[in-house]
């Protein structure tokens, strides 16, 4: 059976986490990772994984990337890089590739922390974020002031920009003024820092 792209990155991410820490992500871990609730929507790519003999589970669930995998890894997609191309007034461009540029070491800082949300909505769309659009999420990082961000807001999971008042309390901002600013009634969480956006048109 052909791989989908969510098992592909599932996979690809239990891989790099093996390697970085010695040992298997927990469903916890994976669940946090790709940003869901439920441990049993990662337990079904888990289980789909093992029936196409890329995982096997130990007695206790513990889970382990076959060694056959390390042969089939594809590798990465590095591209030639042009330009800079004017957005402005037309001008002549160079047309020899200064270098080739490697995606996942451009867009991806710590592949193992890192992963994708497809965003729903429109209140970012000042910031240049669409509905549709793919956010790469890097989990663990130390988000800073101005930041876009994954909030978890009184429980509840959104993407926005984190602000701060000058009394110090953090929130939550739009960009797009239909929306109003978000703060928590008990408890606000930051899931992961956005490091950039993909479309595809």
């Amino acid at each position: 059976m052909t791989l989908t792209s969510h098992q592909r990155t599932v996979l690809s991410y239990i891989g790099e986490f093996q390697h970085k820490r010695g040992y298997s992500p927990s469903l916890a871990d994976l669940a946090i990772a790709f940003g869901v609730r439920s441990k049993n929507a990662v337990a079904k790519v888990v289980n789909a994984l093992e029936r196409e003999r890329h995982l096997q589970k130990d007695p206790k669930g513990r889970i382990k990337i076959l060694e056959r995998l390390e042969e089939e890894r594809v590798s990465p997609l590095t591209l030639p890089l042009f330009g800079p191309i004017p957005a402005g007034f037309a001008a002549p461009v160079e047309e020899q590739a200064e270098e080739t540029v490697t995606l996942e070491d451009y867009l991806v800082r710590d592949k193992a922390s890192t992963f994708l949300l497809r965003v729903k909505g429109d209140s970012m769309v000042n910031a240049g974020i669409h509905e549709g659009d793919l956010v790469i999420v890097e989990r663990g990082a130390e988000p800073k002031v101005s930041n876009i961000v994954v909030g978890i807001l009184d429980g509840e999971f959104t993407l926005k920009r984190l602000k701060r008042e000058k009394g110090g309390k953090y929130f939550l901002h739009a960009e797009n003024p239909a929306y109003p600013d978000l703060y928590a009634m008990e408890d606000l969480q930051i899931a992961g820092v956005v490091r950039g956006v993909v479309r595809k048109y």
